[in-house]
Parts: C-alpha cells; structure tokens; sequence
C-alpha cells in the first residue's frame, strides 16, 4: 500500500477539474494529500463535478421544494434572527442549527446548480467570513464554544471547493491559528470532544491548499484533547465513561466514525486505521438495525426491534462512510453507505420531502403522539413533521442525499476515476492523460442492477475505472463495448485500465438475488441487493399541527393487520418470495408504496399473539422464530423501507420450534454480548460482567437472553447490585419491552437501600408490577451476591450465597415457561452500577442444594 501511494502522489495533483462547460460557478482540482499526511487512495471530487439524474434528481428536487427549499420559512430559528446572521436578540439560535442547515444547503445548492439556492447560501456565507475578528474568531459574540464553528467551517470549506471564492481558505486558516492559540487554556469539550474529527478533517483540508505547518500543529492538538475514538471503537467501550453521555450518544459515534481514519492520514497507524471496520463490526453485532445504522434513541439502544435511529446519525453515518471510503478504499464501508443512504435516509422521510421522524425504527407500525419509554423520550418523535423530536436533525437532514451525490463518483491515486456508490449521475472531470472526460451513469439502481456507463472525450486517452462489486453479489458480469470481461469478485474492486475513446461504453450486471438478514429473536428482514423490505401498510393521516403548504404535523395509523409470520425459509428465500419489477414512476419519488419498481409478495399468516406494548404505541419485539399459527394463510405484499413511514421490516417465520436448550452458560469472557436484547438504556460487557447503564429515561432495564426457554430449572448467578433501587434476575419471561415492569415473568431482586430481597412478578399487558414476597437481607451496594433460583413448576424457591435452606418460597402459576434474563430498577440516580456475571441456567427437575 505505501509503494501504491508514492508513486501516486504526484499525479493526484493534476486530476479531477470540474470542465468549464458544466461548471456554472468555478473550475476547480481536488486537491490530494501533502506529505507528511499519507496520500489516499481516492479523493473525493470537488462539490460540483458529479450531478444527479433520473431518480437521484427527482429526490434532490423534491428535497429543494420540501423542507430545505423552505425551511427558512417554516423553522423560526433559521429566520433573519439567527445570531448566525448577525441577530441578537434574546429569541436569536447562536449555537449549531445555522451552521447545520448551511452545511446541507450548500450541498444541494451546487450539487444542483440552483440559483435560488445559492442566493439562500450566499447570506449566511458572507456573514460568517465578515464575521471573523482580527484574532481569528468568528461566528456570533454571544457563543464562543467550538462544536458549531466545526460545521460552519465545513460549509465553508465546501463552498469555497464549488466556487473557488478566495475569501475561504485565509478566513479558516487565521481561524485555525486563533484555535491553536486558544486550545491550550480553552480545550475542546463536549460536542466539540467528541466531534473533533470533523475539525481535524478540516484542518487537513487547509493545510493540503496552504502547506502551513500550524495546520498539522492545530490538529495534532485537537486530536490529543478528543475521545480516543480509535481505543472506543477497536476495544467496544462506547458505554464506559459513567455518567459522560458523549461516547455512548449514537450521532456522536456515527459522527466520530471517520475519526480514526482521518486521523490515520497524519498517524499512518494500523490501529487507526482498523478501527472504523472494528467498531463497524462490534455495532452491527450489537446495536443495529438491518440498514447497517446503529440504534440509539439517544444513546445507542440495543437491538430491539423497536429501537430508532435519529435522522442526524443517518445523515453524519453517511459523510462518515463517505470520508472512510477515500481514505481506507474498503468495499464494505460502500456496501453499508449504500444500504443506509437506500433504506434509512428515505425511510426517515415522507416521500415529498417536507416532513421527517425523529426516530426510525425497523418495526414502526404506529406513529402517535405519546411517550415510548426510550431513553431520551419525546411525545412526538416517531410523528412525521417539518420539526420532530428534539429540534437537531430539522436542521441537519439536508447534507444527506447531496453529499451522497457529491460522493458517488472519486479521483483515483492513479489517475482515475471511480464510483464509490452506484446512482444515475454524471461525472465530469479533466485528467491528465485526457483532457476533459464525462461520464454518464444510466441506471435505476438500487431498483435495478444493470449499470451503464457512457464516456466523453477529446481524444482517445489510457486510464483507469476502477469499480467495486457489492459483497452481497455473487453473479456480477462486466463487459466492454459489448465485449466480455472476467467475472469479478464479490466484495472487490475490479481495474479497468484500457484506452477509452469517445462513446464508449461499459455494462455491468449486478443480479439482486434475494437475501435475508437476521433480526432480534431470530426474526428475519427480507433484501433484495441494497434494499432492505417492509410490509406494506396504507397509512391513515390525521393533521395534529397546521402548517403552510403541507408543513404540517401527522399522526399515523394503519387499518390493515401487520402482526404476519412469514412462510419462508430463511436460508433460501427465493424459494417462497416471488419479485416483482415494474417501470420507473414516470414523477416522483419512486419511493412511493404505490409507484414502487421492485415489490415482494410472501404467503404468511398472522399471528395473535404477536401484540402492541402497554403503550399502545409500540409494537411488542417479534416472538422467537419459528413460529406456528393457526390463521389461515394469505399472501403478504412487501415495498422498500424507504417507501413508508408505518412498517415492519423484522418478520417471525413460521416452522416447527426446535427443542429448547437444556442448558444456558455466559460467562461474559468478551466485549460482545451476542443473543442478548436489550431493553432501556446501553448494556455493555466490562471485564467479564454483563453491566447495566447508568443512565436511562426508565427506571427499569432489562436484558434477556433469546430464544432461551425454560420451565423447571435451576439458576445461578452472581449479582452486583447498584446503588439506587433493586438489581436481580428475570425468569420464565415473555413478550418482553421498553417500560419499567413491562414483561410477562419473575423477577428476583436485591436491594442494598433496604437490605431487602424481594421476587415478584411484572405484566406486558398493563406494566404493572405484582410483589409475591420479601426478606430481609445484608447486601451491599458494588459488593456481588450469588443467587440461586430454583423453579418446579409452581414452586419458586430462592437461595442466596452459602445459606442452604431458600430465603424465598413462593407459589404462583402465572407463567409457566419462558426466556432468562436480569433486570435493574433505579429508584434514584445511581453512583455505582449494576452488574452481572457467570450466569449458568440447567433444565430439569430442581436439583438438590
């Protein structure tokens, strides 16, 4: 790789200027990296050099006259007011909401060539440069914190990169000297702590335009004064920094994913630069939903199928996987922007771009106003609106799809191009060997896997295409000017290194068999290529909040039954699945439920006692497949996540239950917890301890281990109680969810503040808690306990430590079967945590003590 990247160097600097003829604004170069940062292996074009087409434009212009074409008008922050205008009245948003919605509006405004646009930019660009005082500061008197100045100077950076004012570059460099001035008694924290990849990116971006060494200088600083994203990453310590909220909070990790590659071009270290497939593979693990997006409702939430991901973490996944794959050139970092851009980002969205959801989540099947019980709760976050849930991602959803635009196509170190994501779009650039060169990309991908891509030159001229095959494509062909090439590799880049003459063309096939991906409780999420699918639902509008021209407020609700098992087999669902293609939708989005291109139909049946939560307004976590129901079959229409707001997407399949195991042991000897499901909060694994957050927006927290189910048993394990409330273990459990008691099973509990120990029992029908009975016990906060729980049928008996004879007895038939897990219940907050260790489960009659 090093070899690679020296003889590249030099050509980098001549590649990739945006030609005059499209180029309405400035022709410009990108810009590689100087030594001593490494040289990579793409670089991404200048904002301006690729466009949208067919569907990718219908989006983008939908986006322009939704909610970013107006949102001046319909969010009063963005309003003549904002202290990023010079505002400075008491009402006057000095902090992060300017400098987001510029750094989306830039993006659209010339990746769209749109002149209304650019006018909406140019105020706020002009204020911020006119803004910076003689010692380098700039932005508004009233906030003088780092995090907001990183996203305006990103806004910048890609500004003066379409435009090539030559305001920009001085204005961040004098910036940047009065940082590296002022860090040493005013470091970074918080936000900017956590965030500081974005600024070191951007001090990287001026150094390569000035050669200033203060630049290395300043980053250097703000890397030593940041989270060590590469040790949180590579070693999955997201949840261990006690009440600091900032490592576990989702849009932080999502952002901070770039972090260690950016900085592995200063650091050449191995560590930095594995870390973002590491921590990649230790959140898909733990805390993903099927879109290759973590769940964090705010702080990351576990694989509940009722988990959401916040629309800003989607939008800043995305810019991180965008930034990763130039720098680490890794086939699986495009493979999961391509599934979060293609489902998740769309599936935020209502499909005329006016409105968003707070959350998304894989299973959403009602979206009305009302608490959830997550972790940062709020009454209207799974509700569609121009402003919904905590008032950020209004704000940042509008760097999405254009900077995915501005990504897709890259200069390659050996003076070449390349697609990073598939899309219709058109490239144009000037290299080296041939001048002007445009490349147009016919497609209807991700519906569709047949790409064609058509070049324009001079003369005829010899350079590279590299291309990467999907992972998930096995049966990919390639050809040239209709002749045949070799087959490639899935999960590889393919090198087309050839003479190119004008009109030439390359096709390449990537055949979308249908595939299917594993969900809590071993339910399944059926794909289709990069498309992840969900059932069809026909939602029922209801108005909760006028607004001008269709900015408005909604509740949602279905009139159809969503609580289907489908008949398939998961390894092979080709074989039950039919697919079905259809035309592009002649206007608008074509992620319309009705106007879909590809749609799936599936025999299932449904399924009673798959139900909706205490709430009423969640759906409870599938059951554990598979599954059998006596309803009669029918057949089951799915559309792409992205089509709707209302879905489920994590079905149960139907089959014969295997024989439950007859024993369960977890000794927690690694980082992962896998099989676990959580509900309420961050769970992480410590030094061989299953460890219970320490902060969560409900007072109960559970973990249950799935698809365990036992009747007669014995139990044990050795419980660490916190300080606040009562700590212990589930058993027999069922229909398991986000709320305080909202579980069918027992619970054993001890509590160091009343030196008690108590079992009862909880409902997922109302969250109600029922106490069966309780002793007096000497436990302490921090300090283990060992418990045993031995259950004959009706008969619970509970023993603790060395004591022989049980410390509880009780009689109940409520439940008689179901999953093991533990449980915390914070009376207060909590200053030592609770924790869980060498749990083992043996079936069968109790045994004797």
């Amino acid at each position: 790789m090093r070899k690679y990247h020296r003889a590249a160097f030099g050509l980098l600097l001549l590649i990739a200027a945006v030609t005059p003829a499209v180029a309405a604004d400035h022709n410009t170069a990108a810009v590689p990296n100087r030594r001593p940062l490494r040289a990579t292996p793409f670089v991404p074009l200048p904002l301006g050099n690729v466009r949208p087409t067919g569907w990718l434009l219908t989006e983008l212009r939908l986006q322009r006259d939704g909610l970013t074409g107006h949102a001046e008008q319909v969010i009063p922050q963005l309003g003549p007011d904002s202290g990023w205008l010079g505002g400075t009245g008491k009402d006057a948003e000095d902090w992060e909401k300017g400098p987001y919605y510029v750094k989306g509006l830039v993006a659209l405004a010339y990746t769209l060539g749109d002149t209304g646009l650019k006018q909406k930019a140019q105020k706020w660009i002009d204020w911020s440069l006119n803004s910076q005082r003689p010692d380098g500061s700039f932005g508004p008197l009233s906030n003088n914190d780092w995090w907001p100045r990183m996203v305006m100077t990103y806004a910048l950076r890609q500004y003066a990169e379409a435009t090539g004012d030559p305001r920009v570059v001085p204005m961040l460099q004098k910036y940047l000297h009065y940082m590296l001035a002022e860090l040493p008694h005013r470091p970074l924290h918080d936000w900017a702590k956590a965030r500081a990849g974005d600024q070191i990116d951007t001090a990287f971006w001026v150094y390569n335009r000035t050669g200033d060494p203060a630049m290395l200088q300043v980053a250097d600083l703000m890397h030593a004064q940041a989270y060590d994203w590469t040790d949180i990453f590579t070693h999955n310590r997201f949840m261990q920094f006690g009440n600091d909220i900032m490592p576990q909070h989702a849009v932080n990790i999502a952002e901070a994913m770039k972090m260690p590659p950016v900085w592995y071009q200063r650091s050449g270290n191995p560590a930095d630069r594995d870390a973002f497939r590491i921590g990649l593979g230790h959140l898909l693990r733990e805390t993903t939903l099927p879109l290759d997006v973590l769940t964090g409702t705010e702080s990351l939430s576990g694989r509940s199928a009722i988990q959401g991901v916040e629309t800003c973490t989607v939008v800043e996944q995305m810019l991180s996987d965008e930034t990763a794959f130039a720098i680490l050139a890794d086939p699986v970092i495009a493979d999961a922007l391509e599934r979060t851009a293609y489902n998740a980002l769309p599936g935020a969205m209502t499909k005329d771009l006016k409105l968003y959801q707070y959350y998304t989540a894989t299973n959403n099947v009602i979206a009305i106003r009302g608490g959830h019980g997550f972790d940062q709760d709020y009454g209207d976050c799974m509700m569609p609106g121009p402003v919904s849930g905590f008032p950020c991602c209004c704000y940042n959803l509008h760097m999405g799809w254009p900077m995915l635009v501005q990504h897709a196509w890259m200069a390659t170190a050996d003076s070449g191009l390349a697609p990073a994501i598939y899309g219709p779009t058109i490239v144009h650039a000037t290299l080296p060997q041939a001048g002007a060169v445009t490349i147009t990309e016919q497609t209807d991908y991700p519906f569709d896997g047949s790409i064609h891509l058509t070049l324009s030159l001079t003369h005829p001229a010899r350079f590279p295409l590299k291309l990467h095959i999907p992972g998930w494509c096995t049966a990919a062909t390639l050809s040239v000017n209709g002749q045949s090439q070799p087959h490639p590799a899935a999960g590889a880049f393919v090198t087309l290194n050839r003479t190119w003459a004008d009109g030439d063309g390359v096709d390449l096939s990537l055949p979308m068999t249908l595939s299917t991906i594993r969900g809590v409780n071993n339910s399944v999420c059926l794909c289709r290529g990069p498309l992840v699918f969900s059932l069809k639902m026909p939602q029922q509008k209801k108005v909760v909040k006028p607004g001008p021209d269709g900015f408005v407020q909604l509740e949602l609700t279905s009139p159809d039954p969503w609580n289907f098992a489908l008949n398939i087999n998961p390894a092979h669902p080709a074989d039950t699945v039919a697919v079905h293609t259809f035309p592009m939708p002649p206007a608008g989005s074509p992620f319309q439920p009705d106007l879909s291109p590809v749609t799936l139909t599936v025999s299932g049946k449904q399924l009673p006692s798959w139900r909706m939560n205490w709430t009423g307004r969640i759906a409870e976590d599938p059951p554990f497949s598979p599954v059998s129901s006596d309803q009669p079959e029918q057949t089951v229409t799915l559309v792409p996540f992205g089509a709707q707001t209302l879905r489920v997407t994590a079905f149960p399949w139907l089959g014969r239950p295997a024989a439950p195991a007859r024993e369960f042991r977890c000794d927690f000897h690694n980082t992962d917890a896998p099989g676990w499901v959580t509900y309420g909060g961050g769970w992480y694994v410590e030094n061989g301890q299953w460890c219970a957050p320490t902060t969560a927006g409900i007072a109960g927290v559970m973990a249950v281990a799935t698809g365990t189910d036992f009747a007669d048993f014995t139990y044990d394990a050795d419980v660490t109680p916190a300080s606040s409330g009562d700590t212990g273990l589930i058993f027999r459990v069922t229909r398991p969810s986000i709320g305080d008691n909202a579980f069918d099973g027992y619970y054993v509990g001890v509590s160091p503040s009343d030196r008690r120990i108590l079992l009862g029992k909880g409902s997922a029908d109302d969250n109600h808690w029922t106490l069966l009975a309780d002793a007096k016990l000497a436990v302490q906060a921090g300090v283990p306990v060992h418990i045993r729980v031995v259950a004959a049928g009706s008969t619970i008996r509970v023993f603790v430590g060395d004591i022989a004879a049980p410390i509880l007895t009780v009689t109940d038939s409520s439940f008689a079967h179901g999953a093991i897990g533990v449980r915390r219940y914070a009376s207060a907050s909590e200053t030592t945590r609770a924790s869980f260790a060498h749990l083992s489960v043996v079936s069968g009659p109790a045994s004797q003590r």
